[in-house]
C-alpha cells in the first residue's frame, strides 16, 4: 500500500435511517469481537471531559474502556499512554493487527481488529463494522474526517477529531499524542511524553550543529513523471526542522497544497537539489533505479557530491513516514548518523 493517505471526500447518499440502525446494531452486541483487545489504562483524570474541536465538542463522560482509532496512525499514542486498542484502521506495512516493530510491546498479547479486513475507505468508514464493536470512545486524528462522517460517527460512540489547524492529515505527532491524552483524561502525562521526545531532537541537534540552516529536501515518487516533496506540517518534514534543517516553502515557484505536498514533475527535478536531499522509498526500493535512470539526475549537484540520503529500510522508513510518539524514536536512532554522514 502506498505511504500516503488517500485523500478523504465528503460520503454522499447516507440515510438518517442508517444512524438509527447502527445504535440498534451497538445496544444489542454483546460487546464486538472476542479478538478484541482490553485496555490497559490507569491514573485517569476526572470525568466527564469535554473535548473542542473542528466540528464543535465531544463530551466523554466516563475513563474510555473500549476504543477505536480511524486514523491511520491513531494506534501509536494511544498505545503509548497503555491503553490497547479493540479496533485500528491499516496503514501500509502488513503488520498483524496494523501495528509495526516499534510498538509490538506496547500491543502485547491484545489482538485488535483491523476494520474493513485492512482495506481503507475514506469516503465510507465501517460504520457497522464500528457499532457492532461497542466503543466507548473514536479516536481519527490522522485522518481526513468529514463533518459528516464526524456526525455518523459520534451516532456510534464520542468521536474525537482534531481542530481547525491539524485537519486533512496535518496534525502534529505532538497534537496526536496531547488530544489522545486528552481523550483519557491524562493530557499531562501525553504532555510529558511529548516533552521527552522533543529533548530528543533537541540533544540531536546539540550533538549535530552542522544541521543548523542546511536546507533539506524531502522527496517520495507515487507515480512516473514526478515527485512528492514533503513540506509544512508534513510529520517528514517536520523531522528535519526538528533537527535544525529547513524545510521549502515552495519549489520552483510551486506552493504546497493543503496537505503540504509539493508535487514537481521530472523536468523540475533540478530544482530538488538543496543541501541534503532525502528520497523516501523504503516501500518500494526497486524506484531508486527509476530516479537514478532519470537524465537529469547526474546533472543535480546535490547528487555529484554525494548529499542523498536513500531511506530504504522498510521498517526505518515506516519509522519515519509515520512520525508518531512510538516511531521517533526509532527513527532518530537510525537515521540521525546517516543524516550526519550524508552531510558531512
Amino acid at each position: 500500500m502506498p505511504t500516503v493517505p488517500t485523500r478523504a471526500r465528503p460520503v454522499r447518499g447516507e440515510l438518517a435511517a442508517l444512524l438509527v440502525a447502527l445504535l440498534v446494531v451497538a445496544g444489542c452486541t454483546s460487546g464486538g469481537s472476542s479478538d478484541a483487545a482490553a485496555p490497559e489504562a490507569g491514573g485517569a483524570g476526572a470525568f466527564p471531559v469535554r473535548i473542542d474541536h473542528a466540528y464543535g465538542s465531544t463530551e466523554i463522560p466516563a475513563e474510555p474502556q473500549r476504543v477505536v482509532t480511524l486514523g491511520l496512525s491513531d494506534q501509536d499514542p494511544l498505545l503509548a499512554l497503555g491503553v490497547r486498542p479493540i479496533a485500528v484502521s491499516e496503514w501500509y506495512g502488513d503488520y498483524p493487527h496494523a501495528t509495526w516493530p516499534w510498538a509490538q510491546d506496547e500491543l502485547g498479547d491484545a489482538r485488535p481488529v483491523v476494520l474493513n479486513g485492512g482495506v481503507r475507505n475514506e469516503e465510507a468508514p465501517p460504520l457497522e463494522e464500528i457499532a457492532a464493536l461497542d466503543p466507548d470512545l473514536i479516536l481519527s486524528l490522522y485522518n481526513g474526517t468529514t463533518e459528516q462522517q464526524y456526525e455518523q460517527l459520534s451516532a456510534i460512540a464520542p468521536t474525537v477529531v482534531p481542530d481547525d489547524g491539524f485537519s486533512d492529515f496535518t496534525i502534529t505527532w505532538q497534537e496526536a499524542t496531547r488530544a489522545t491524552g486528552e481523550a483519557l483524561g491524562r493530557e499531562e502525562e501525553a504532555l510529558d511524553l511529548v516533552a521527552a521526545t522533543e529533548q530528543k531532537f533537541t540533544e540531536a541537534a546539540g550533538q549535530h550543529p552542522e544541521f543548523a540552516g542546511k536546507r533539506a529536501v524531502v522527496a517520495e515518487r507515487f507515480e512516473p513523471g514526478s515527485s512528492v516533496v514533503r513540506s509544512g506540517n508534513d510529520i517528514r518534514a517536520l523531522f528535519f526542522t526538528q533537527l535544525g534543517f529547513e524545510s521549502p516553502t515552495e519549489i520552483a515557484g510551486i506552493r504546497p497544497d493543503q496537505y503540504g505536498e509539493i508535487k514537481v514533475s521530472d523536468e523540475l527535478m533540478g530544482e530538488l537539489s538543496r543541501d541534503l536531499l532525502v528520497w523516501n522509498i523504503g516501500s518500494s526500493p526497486e524506484l531508486r533505479s527509476e530516479i537514478e535512470n532519470n537524465p537529469l539526475y547526474p546533472t543535480l549537484p546535490v547528487a555529484q557530491q554525494g548529499r542523498v540520503l536513500w531511506v530504504e529500510d522498510p521498517v526505518v522508513s515506516g519509522a519515519f513516514s509515520w512520525g508518531t510518539i512510538l516511531s521517533l524514536d526509532y527513527a532518530l536512532e537510525q537515521l540521525v548518523p546517516q543524516i550526519a554522514e550524508t552531510v558531512g
